[in-house]
């Protein structure tokens, strides 16, 4: 009971800093792209405009569904995917924190290893990146805490577990997908040898059975509702080539030349210097093997899952993968004996990994390396206008936009409900007649970015700049004009 009482102020200030941070993020158009999809499409299917064959056949399922019952629930302009990041983080923080007290940490020091693990840049990263990557974060650390109980006992909720993390895995995250691929082959190496001697084929097939069952079992779904499976994440060919662009201006051709390569070493280097306590810990155990396994097959399924996504573009870009560092340096904590026994080295090297940390992502996120440099050179950026133009829009009904192109839109104006959007009936024979008569209009500048692809723009090539009979402009900015019809007065 006293250590769940202590636990309540280490998940409330874990809450409360994530919710300023977003703020933080969301003020200054530092929201990832995914994030702002599914906030639109969280806050669309919430107001009841999304069939329901996209809800059922979204993905990633787990942080969708989440999001949309959050905003439904909670009240008009309340950020939902803020508030479910922010819950996973202050779960996660409150359940390290009880762990470590469980292991014999003293309360200062359960508290200290807290906050360097629920605070670490990879992690402050993954919240800002929205709730899949916080649901990816929470999968991971019960694997990697099943991984340990599986080579230790090898029972049936142990293998329960571990089957329970890879299917939640792959419905949290595409790299949460490719991490369950990604793991088959070494899931034989988790479990107890006399148990692999016996029968090591039946048991990776009990540990990814409910795994392929559940893909199955999607599958079905989104084949019942042809053509309506949906995802808020960028395309994954899309996400991998912004990415691989990055990479190529912050670092050239790399190591080998080889993109795939040079991201598994990326990341292999992004583990060992954001959770070096893993590192030096495995070394200090290195003749117990059932210490020492989990965690090297763990970092191992990491360095796979980075080049399985590379190398197949089914995945998108491995940056999220980052997020194994603090999740592999808080399950060593929990489960190897020694970094309880040596708190002073165990808390020394918690600080270096968050230290090593802001260098890990360096080495594999140069897409937020480029879009400050952009922050930087410009000053502003489209997202920010397009923020602006959904603030400008709120309160007022039947605005007329491509909302699946500008997500931000939708984040600025704080709701869906009142935007006329691609899945509306108005958006539709306006495209269709080529004829516009919704009460207001807002697109963004043919000749940026988001205009290039804004359905509205190629309608209406005109639009932007001539606008349109009947309507006045009523705000602009560097990329977006907001259009009113104009009443019979002609004002």
């Amino acid at each position: 009971m006293n250590r769940t009482l202590t636990m309540t102020p280490v998940a409330l200030f874990a809450f409360v800093a994530i919710l300023m941070l977003s703020a933080v993020a969301v003020r200054h158009g530092l929201i990832a792209d995914d994030a702002l999809r599914l906030w639109a499409g969280a806050s669309t299917a919430a107001d009841g405009q999304v069939p329901i064959g996209r809800i059922v056949a979204a993905y990633p399922t787990l942080p969708f569904l989440t999001t949309t019952l959050v905003a439904w629930l909670a009240p008009a302009d309340t950020p939902a995917p803020a508030l479910v990041a922010a819950g996973l983080l202050a779960f996660i923080s409150a359940f390290c924190f009880l762990s470590f007290r469980r292991v014999g940490f003293p309360t200062v020091v359960a508290g200290i290893a807290t906050v360097l693990v629920a605070f670490h840049p990879a992690l402050l990263r993954a919240v800002v990146a929205g709730p899949s990557d916080m649901f990816l974060a929470a999968f991971l650390l019960m694997l990697c805490l099943a991984l340990y109980d599986l080579r230790a006992r090898s029972g049936t909720a142990e293998v329960m577990a571990v089957g329970i993390a890879l299917m939640g895995l792959a419905f949290s995250h595409p790299l949460g997908a490719a991490f369950a691929f990604a793991s088959v082959p070494f899931l034989a190496f988790t479990v107890s040898p006399a148990l692999v001697a016996s029968s090591a084929f039946n048991v990776v097939i009990a540990l990814v059975f409910p795994t392929f069952f559940a893909v199955a079992a999607f599958s079905y779904v989104s084949w019942i509702f042809p053509g309506d499976g949906w995802s808020f994440l960028a395309s994954p060919a899309e996400s991998l080539s912004i990415w691989a662009a990055a990479v190529e201006r912050v670092f050239g051709n790399g190591l080998s030349g080889f993109l795939t390569l040079d991201s598994s070493l990326a990341m292999g280097a992004a583990l060992a210097i954001g959770a070096p306590l893993a590192v030096v810990m495995v070394a200090l155990v290195y003749g117990r093997r059932p210490l020492v396994v989990p965690g090297v097959v763990f970092a191992a399924i990491v360095i796979a899952a980075t080049a399985l996504s590379v190398l197949s573009g089914f995945f998108g870009d491995p940056t999220a993968l980052v997020v194994a560092a603090p999740i592999l340096a808080a399950g060593i904590v929990i489960r190897i004996p020694v970094a309880r026994e040596r708190l002073g080295l165990t808390v020394a090297l918690l600080v270096l990994g968050w230290l090593g940390g802001l260098m890990s992502l360096v080495l594999v996120d140069p897409v937020t390396l480029s879009y400050f440099h952009l922050i930087a050179e410009r000053g502003s950026n489209e997202r920010l206008d397009a923020l602006a133009a959904g603030g400008a829009a709120n309160g007022r009904d039947g605005v007329l936009a491509d909302v699946d192109n500008a997500p931000a839109f939708v984040l600025g104006r704080g709701r869906a409900r009142g935007i006329l959007g691609p899945e509306s009936e108005p958006f539709a024979l306006a495209l269709l007649f080529a004829r516009i008569d919704a009460p207001f209009v807002a697109v963004p500048d043919p000749q940026s970015d988001v205009g290039v692809s804004d359905r509205l723009d190629k309608a209406f090539p005109s639009l932007f700049r001539n606008g349109a009979p009947g309507y006045r402009v009523i705000y602009q900015n560097n990329t977006w004009r907001l259009f009113a019809r104009l009443k019979a007065d002609g004002t």
